[in-house]
């Protein structure tokens, strides 16, 4: 048995759409008695979503860039969560910095949304409505990461390394495109996977890993078969071994 992880916004979606062949690569690749994992920076809440959208079989959910995984029926098998006061940090930078539309806070499995600046054109969650003040937000007290999302790419880059310069020892924070990232220290998309081959005794040899982006490098660097997209920039693409045009064409070479 071998297993597959894939990253979704880039990788498995690109171009705001996920291809039919991927999508039956896919299957065939579970028909074959493989398991194929969506490993994401999502919510629960919202990779699945996209999953029933485009009806993709998946085995297991690593959501969070890590920090939360799911089984295919929902069950959390691992969770960690960013200590309350740092939270409230992250939040108010998230407020203070120059770009930033939004941000995100999510236990896991719901998110809540809070607008810092309506003036900037939003490019990740143009959907997604606010649905309590930010008071209530800030109140929740459980965070398993917290998004947000900035006006342009550079933007979210510059961010997420003053994050990790100031929080270093807290938490870690990941440039995902339009976004920034903030989960618990120590935790990654790579981590989540050393949880999941633990419980179901897969080894990291039979491991094969794709991603497009920052958030990404962890699972790009995993074990022997990490592979990039072709479509992402160079800089991420030098921390993969093999690079792919799709899902499809990277299980038709496995």
């Amino acid at each position: 048995m071998k297993v597959l992880a894939s990253d979704y916004d880039g990788t498995l979606r690109y171009g705001q759409e996920v291809q039919k062949e991927d999508i039956e690569a896919i299957k065939k690749w579970r028909e074959e008695g493989n398991l194929f994992v969506i490993a994401t920076g999502r919510s629960f809440e919202s990779i699945t979503k996209e999953m029933k959208k485009y009806a993709i079989p998946v085995d297991y959910y690593i959501t969070n860039n890590g920090a939360v995984v799911f089984d295919r029926e929902g069950t959390i098998l691992y969770s960690t969560y960013l200590d309350y006061i740092t939270s409230l940090d992250i939040m108010y930078i998230a407020k203070e910095v120059d770009g930033v539309i939004s941000y995100v806070v999510n236990d896991g499995i719901v998110r809540h949304r809070v607008i810092v600046n309506d003036s900037l054109e939003e490019k990740r969650y143009v959907d997604l409505v606010p649905d309590m003040s930010e008071e209530k937000v800030m109140d929740l007290g459980k965070y398993a990461q917290i998004v947000i999302s900035m006006a342009d790419r550079e933007l979210a880059k510059e961010l997420s390394d003053a994050i990790n310069v100031h929080f270093s020892n807290i938490v870690v924070a990941y440039a995902n495109n339009y976004v920034v990232d903030v989960v618990p220290q120590g935790t990654s998309k790579a981590t989540g996977m050393d949880f999941l081959l633990a419980y179901c005794d897969v080894s990291k040899e039979d491991t094969y890993t794709i991603g497009d982006s920052y958030n990404d490098i962890p699972l790009m660097e995993y074990g022997i078969h990490g592979s990039c997209m072709e479509c992402a920039i160079e800089d991420v693409k030098q921390h993969a071994s093999f690079i792919y045009k799709s899902i499809s064409e990277m299980i038709r070479n496995i």
